[in-house]
């Protein structure tokens, strides 16, 4: 593996700044799951704690993994934890979601009384993204029955949108409506008993273009690391001044720069022909190093700043360029995956339109193997 991301701490921090202002002090959560979507768990972690209410991750051995790196904030998980799991999570002080009510929350019930601390939780309730959670209808049956343990504390009721990346979003309103109406069914119950837990809803994109949705605190997650949950976000948000820094860029080098004679075709499955006589670069990197197979032919890096059709399919650890915009290229020159050289730029949003899928997932999947290397600027 040749090739290696570098993620700037810098537009981290920016980031995570503009969102916090946005919503307010204590009001944003900053989601670093799935190694922070590429970028890094622990740095990024840290990088942006100072702006945060809590950390969000979807795994136990993630939370652990924060705490062992330093991070003192709050942290939540979002997924489900395995029973075995959960006296590690109540030693290492974090938060859980839960949804199940019955064999579950006994032994959530059985950790929280070992270390005389109640195991504090987020009872989540499924508005109609129809995943996870409670039946919003049987939250306040739920909630009388959890305030019956001292071993468990209610920090927290939330729910997840399923469409908030749309302007015009009739469903978030609808959903936005039924946890309000089942939050308001056991809000005299809690009140009664002192309490008030954080109200969650809104990830990046509902608390850009609904505020409604952003109740207690927003958890953030792809805006974080300056990149856009859909065009829509980008536009109205641009009209507010919230301006977002991508953190991320993906770099390698050209390892053999060759001349194809025309007609001789290029890679696996004969897929592309040289339509002349063809200077083509090779790039030590493929689908196992985060490229998708789905760039044959369409996408394209830059090469000393020159942007270079990739030709013949994107092969395990191969991918190959034509060099025709690049004519002083050769082996060692630079090769941007992701990211600006000089006036020329390629996006992780490009690869997604290339690929017809969101930027989410071509961060996420980028390998948690490649070096990552972390900058200030």
């Amino acid at each position: 593996m040749i090739g290696s991301v570098r993620v700037s701490l810098g537009a981290l921090r920016h980031n995570a700044s503009a969102l916090a202002e946005m919503v307010g002090p204590q009001a944003a959560a900053f989601v670093v799951k799935s190694n922070a979507y590429g970028h890094g768990l622990v740095e990024t972690a840290l990088a942006v704690e100072g702006f945060a209410s809590r950390l969000c991750v979807y795994a136990v051995d993630e939370a652990i993994a924060l705490r062992d790196g330093g991070v003192t904030k709050p942290i939540l998980i979002l997924g489900p934890v395995p029973p075995e799991e959960l006296d590690r999570a109540h030693a290492a002080k974090v938060e859980i979601s839960l949804w199940d009510t019955h064999g579950f929350l006994r032994r959530v019930q059985v950790a929280g009384g070992k270390r005389h601390r109640p195991f504090p939780v987020h009872v989540k309730i499924n508005t109609g993204l129809n995943r996870l959670g409670l039946n919003p209808e049987d939250l306040a049956d739920s909630v009388e029955n959890l305030l019956q343990f001292p071993e468990i504390e209610i920090a927290g009721i939330f729910s997840h949108l399923a469409s908030a990346e749309e302007l015009d979003s009739p469903y978030t309103l609808h959903q936005l409506d039924v946890f309000n109406r089942a939050y308001g069914q056991c809000a005299p119950t809690l009140a009664a008993q002192g309490l008030r837990p954080l109200r969650h809803l809104a990830a990046s994109a509902a608390a850009m273009l609904w505020p409604q949705t952003r109740l207690d605190f927003s958890r953030f997650g792809i805006a974080l690391y300056g990149l856009w949950p859909s065009a829509q976000t980008r536009e109205a948000m641009g009209s507010h001044g919230i301006a977002l820094e991508p953190a991320l860029s993906y770099r390698s080098v050209v390892v053999v720069e060759r001349t194809v004679p025309a007609g001789e075709p290029i890679g696996y499955g004969n897929s592309f022909h040289a339509p002349r006589d063809l200077r083509v670069g090779v790039v030590p990197c493929g689908y196992a190093d985060g490229v998708p197979r789905a760039l044959s032919n369409r996408g394209a890096f830059l090469v000393d700043g020159a942007r270079c059709p990739i030709v013949g399919r994107v092969a395990m650890n191969v991918t190959e360029v034509d060099l025709s915009a690049a004519p002083g290229a050769h082996a060692g020159s630079t090769v941007t995956l992701i990211g600006r050289d000089g006036e020329e730029e390629v996006t992780a949003d490009e690869w997604a339109t290339w690929c017809d899928t969101i930027n989410y997932e071509i961060v996420a999947r980028l390998p948690a193997e490649l070096p990552r290397e972390y900058v200030e600027t």
